[in-house]
C-alpha cells in the first residue's frame, strides 16, 4: 500500500506542477526578464561619474581682463580664466572680485553679485571660462566713481587664495560680477 500512495502523491505533484507551469510560469519569467535589465542600466549609470573633474584652484587657473564692451551709459569687461593644469576642473558660480590702489589697498567695496547662479563649467587643459564685470561708464568725471585701479584681486568662485593682476579699472556708482559661464566673451 505504500507503494500505491507513493504513486498517487506523485501523480498529484505531477498534476500540480504541470497545471502552476502552464498558468503562471510565463508571469515568472517575465518578471526575471524585466528586473535583468534595470541591474544593468544600474550598473552603467555609475561609470562617467568615475570620470570626473576636479573643482578649478586659484594655483591652476590665469586671470585677465578682456576686451571692454560699452554701450548705452554702460561697461561690461569679462574676467578671463585659463585652466593652466594639466588635467579638467571645474569653476561654478561668481568670482570675488575688489579694486585695488598702487599699495594694495582695496578701493571701495567689492562686486556685488548680478544675476542666478549658473551651471558648472567643466574646463579642460588651456580651457576658458569668464564672468562679466558691469559698471556704469564714466562720463564727464562724475562724482560717484572710485579712484582708477592698478590692479584686481580676483577670487575664482569656491576659493579662498585671489589672484591678483595689474589692470586699471573704474567703477562708477559701483559694480558687479555675473556668474562664470564658458568661453572669454562672459556670455
Amino acid at each position: 500500500m505504500k507503494r500505491s500512495a507513493l504513486l498517487a502523491t506523485v501523480a498529484a505533484l505531477l498534476i500540480i506542477v504541470t497545471t502552476g507551469c502552464s498558468s503562471g510560469g510565463s508571469g515568472s519569467s517575465s518578471s526575471t526578464s524585466s528586473s535583468a535589465p534595470s541591474t544593468t542600466t544600474t550598473t552603467k549609470a555609475p561609470t562617467p561619474t568615475t570620470i570626473s573633474s576636479t573643482h578649478c584652484s586659484s594655483s591652476q587657473l590665469q586671470a585677465s581682463l578682456g576686451s571692454p564692451d560699452a554701450g548705452a551709459g554702460q561697461l561690461y569687461v569679462p574676467i578671463v580664466f585659463v585652466n593652466t593644469g594639466t588635467k579638467a576642473c571645474e569653476l561654478r558660480g561668481f568670482p570675488g572680485v575688489s579694486l585695488l590702489d598702487q599699495n594694495n589697498v582695496q578701493i571701495g567695496q567689492p562686486a556685488t553679485r548680478e544675476g542666478a547662479e549658473g551651471q558648472t563649467v567643466t574646463l579642460a587643459p588651456n580651457g576658458t571660462a569668464s564672468a562679466v564685470l558691469h559698471t556704469t561708464n564714466a562720463t564727464g568725471g562724475a562724482g560717484n566713481c572710485t579712484p582708477t585701479s592698478t590692479s584686481v584681486r580676483i577670487y575664482p568662485p569656491d576659493n579662498t587664495e585671489a589672484i591678483t593682476i595689474r589692470a586699471e579699472f573704474t567703477a562708477c556708482g559701483g559694480f558687479s560680477v555675473a556668474t562664470v559661464v564658458a568661453g572669454a566673451t562672459g556670455h
